[in-house]
């Protein structure tokens, strides 16, 4: 009985610990795969050919969205999936962000950086 003990002792700390790693890898991946998501459809609002140049308040379009001083004019709709894509893409970044630096889940801070200085540095 006490050597079925001791190996249930042995199996459980490293078993918890490789699932909790892998746990935040999974939230990492899935973190980056929103950011860029958001990002991508963020940014490619710019460029929707649908999106009218003066407003139409008719259609509902009167959200103003600057593409480098020239004005193009959204519907409510559009307006709240850009904003909704900023924020995501704020908060997935500052979550990242944290993830990497507090749990560091790939473990990059142990790899050697190439232009590392000297050791008395």
């Amino acid at each position: 009985m006490l050597v079925a003990m001791k190996a249930h002792a042995r199996k459980k700390p490293a078993s918890g610990f490789r699932d909790m790693r892998t746990l935040w890898r999974i939230l990492t991946i899935a973190l980056l795969a929103a950011c860029l998501t958001f990002g991508v459809i963020g940014i490619s609002m710019y460029g929707w050919p649908s999106i009218p140049s003066s407003p139409r308040p008719s259609e509902g379009r009167i959200y103003p969205l600057n593409n480098h001083a020239h004005y193009t004019y959204m519907n409510r709709s559009e307006y709240l999936l850009r904003e909704s894509m900023q924020w995501g893409f704020i908060l997935a970044a500052i979550a990242l962000g944290a993830i990497q630096h507090f749990v560091d889940p790939f473990d990059e801070k142990k790899k050697p950086r190439p232009l590392r200085p000297p050791p008395p540095w």
